[in-house]
């Protein structure tokens, strides 16, 4: 046995002998709770009636490795012992449900190596070995791949997996498997979803539009061929529902993510709503989908911008150069991973709601930039001591930085919820003065990154999403520059509660349930285009920020409503009464409020019965406009 395989299976040895000790840690108990629940309802009852009737929100084919393993488990034990089954330290359920994240850790260290070794064919620098079996190492043994997996007991490993076994097949040119293993990735870990049109532009310049056709097909036919049950028992319906369903799931400034957003937040981002102004009149979600949409722009056009200039330039060649490539794929996969580190960063530090483990990807991302970064900006005399070089040192202390004060959010989040399954010296990290000292650095390096890579990425890459999120700040504000009015309908509500149905936009309450046979709204038969239909008794808020003067609006019961119908409508302003009118019933005409409203931050309607109970009380805020 050769020196460098034995140091690679002790390497390997001695990470899965980590990864073994800490499998009887209880982890983040919630989410191991529901991997039982969710795995025990396929087993009971098949995949689809789990998702039917279980809180399950990831994408379906997931219920099926949940059913597979809590199958196995059955072998051993019976999951129907309800002390035994639901013991947190069940160690035999945790040893099988972190058993995947094991198998990922170990499989995206070996294709490092085998990107290692097969690097002059696919387009990766050539160094020695054990370049590559230092960065197997580094994630291996990084805390964060360690707290990710076996410890806290989720599965992004596999995603990340997957996901680069996709990129495996693109770099060896294999379309069509790079295409479905893509698709296999994202139903797996639906937050791969956001690489997909990086991904298919990498198939493009790897592969041409042939490939890039192929990749997709293999997408698709995947996507059907995963979900082929649902498709046959027309149950699609929940495969569309799984994939959208955590859009506004957690309706928060941050999840415990330290970003930006939990900066201004002051640290409290779990206690935030997402819909507060954040810029003039556009709320912090918005913000936050414009940020994150500019450096997904940044991204592409990191991506693209090599791919133009060696196209300009290959032009103005004389014909003796025609047998020349038109790209060098070296320097394609080095825009692809700095395209992936961009996106995923952004989707972590600026939009809202994201997760505390949405920056994972990153610190497996970073070890192939690395390769890359280290070959471009070294010489090949420099290379055969690679250790020895200043962007090697620097690389090294950028990814030990950023994991270690990555490790720091995730530990944090995990104290808050289970700090008898953590590292106890490390409590104090929970203080708010440390969790935003993190967001800060954490921040800061994306922006370094950027600065980094500049050149890269090209000043016109940087311009064009910039300008365009100035472009949008200034159209999305013209009521306010122009002080023209602004329909109340355009905000989103911090709080909405009411006795019945659902608060609908520009339609009566029950528009929201089933039937869709009256869906205009009206009171006695005056119909109006715009406006908020709900059902006492009703409470919604708004952050409208101070921006106005005066708010005017209808109301009235809505022609929907049966005979019983009698409410009394109110308005607050930040918790102070503004109006409130007397009782409306049914077959009344509607009444009118203008009312002053200077100063108000929070503006709150409330809808009461009237006296009678809520029978009927539908009842409608028409055209409600906001005068600045």
């Amino acid at each position: 046995m050769t020196r460098r395989r034995l140091i690679i299976i002790s390497i390997f040895l001695l990470a899965l002998a980590l990864r073994l000790f800490l499998i009887p840690n209880r982890g983040f108990e919630a989410d191991v709770s529901f991997w039982k629940s969710w795995g025990l309802a396929a087993v009971d009852h098949n995949v689809i009636w789990s998702i039917e009737n279980t809180n399950n929100n990831y994408p379906t084919p997931f219920a099926y490795i949940l059913g597979f393993l809590t199958s196995f488990y059955s072998i051993f034990r019976d999951p129907h012992n309800f002390n035994e089954f639901w013991n947190n330290e069940n160690v035999l359920f945790l040893l099988i449900i972190k058993f995947p994240s094991i198998i990922a850790d170990l499989s995206i260290a070996a294709i490092i190596l085998w990107i290692g070794k097969n690097a002059k064919k696919i387009g990766f620098p050539v160094f020695s070995s054990s370049l590559y079996i230092v960065l197997a190492a580094l994630y291996l043994f990084n805390p964060l791949s360690l707290i990710d997996g076996v410890w806290w007991g989720q599965v992004d490993a596999l995603g990340v997996c997957l996901f680069l076994l996709s990129c495996v097949f693109a770099f060896t040119h294999k379309s069509f498997l790079a295409g479905v293993c893509f698709m296999v990735s994202m139903m797996m870990k639906l937050q791969n979803m956001i690489y997909a049109p990086l991904f298919f532009l990498l198939l493009w310049q790897l592969n041409g539009w042939k490939g890039c056709i192929q990749g997709i097909l293999g997408a698709v036919i995947a996507f059907f061929g995963l979900n082929i049950e649902f498709l046959l028992h027309k149950k699609m319906d929940l495969v569309i529902g799984a994939i959208t369903q955590n859009y506004n799931y957690f309706p928060l400034l941050s999840l415990n993510a330290y970003n930006p957003w939990w900066i201004i937040s002051n640290a409290h981002g779990m206690q935030i709503s997402d819909k507060i102004l954040s810029v003039g009149i556009i709320n912090a979600k918005t913000v936050g989908l414009m940020l994150f949409s500019g450096t997904y722009l940044l991204a592409l056009c990191t991506m693209l911008t090599h791919t133009w200039k060696k196209m300009w330039n290959h032009t103005k060649k004389s014909n003796t150069h025609t047998n020349e490539e038109v790209t060098d794929q070296s320097d394609i996969l080095f825009s692809f991973f700095t395209g992936l580190i961009i996106v995923c960063g952004g989707f972590f530090l600026f939009q809202t709601e994201s997760h505390d483990r949405y920056a994972f990807p990153i610190a497996v991302f970073l070890l192939f930039w690395g390769v890359l970064y280290i070959f471009r900006t070294s010489t090949e005399r420099m290379r055969t001591a690679w250790w020895k070089t200043t962007s090697f040192i620097l690389f090294l202390i950028g990814y030990i930085t950023f994991s270690l004060v990555y490790f720091c959010n995730f530990h944090t989040a995990f104290i808050i919820n289970y700090p008898k399954n953590c590292i106890p010296f490390l409590l104090f990290l929970k203080e708010p003065f440390w969790t935003l000292l993190c967001s800060y650095i954490i921040t800061g390096l994306f922006f370094l990154f950027l600065i980094i890579n500049k050149k890269t990425i090209g000043w016109i890459a940087f311009l064009v999403p910039s300008s365009l999120f100035l472009v949008l700040c200034v159209f999305l504000n013209l009521p306010l520059l122009t002080k023209s009015p602004v329909s109340l309908t355009q905000f989103a509500p911090l709080v909405s509660q009411q006795g019945y149905g659902k608060q609908t936009i520009n339609m009566p309450t029950n528009a929201s349930g089933p039937s869709k046979t009256w869906n205009r709204l009206s009171v006695q038969y005056s119909f109006y285009e715009k406006g908020i239909g709900t059902h006492a008794k009703s409470y919604i808020v708004y952050n409208i920020g101070a921006h106005f003067q005066r708010f005017t609006t209808d109301m009235g019961v809505d022609t929907e409503a049966g005979p019983q119908g009698s409410v009394v409508f109110a308005v607050y302003g930040d918790d102070k009464l503004l109006y409130q009118g007397d009782t409306i019933k049914r077959y009344e005409y509607p009444r009118h409020a203008d009312i002053d409203i200077r100063g108000v931050k929070k503006l709150s309607l409330s809808v009461e019965d009237g006296g009678n109970g809520i029978t009927d009380d539908h009842a409608d805020w028409l055209n409600p406009l906001l005068f600045p």
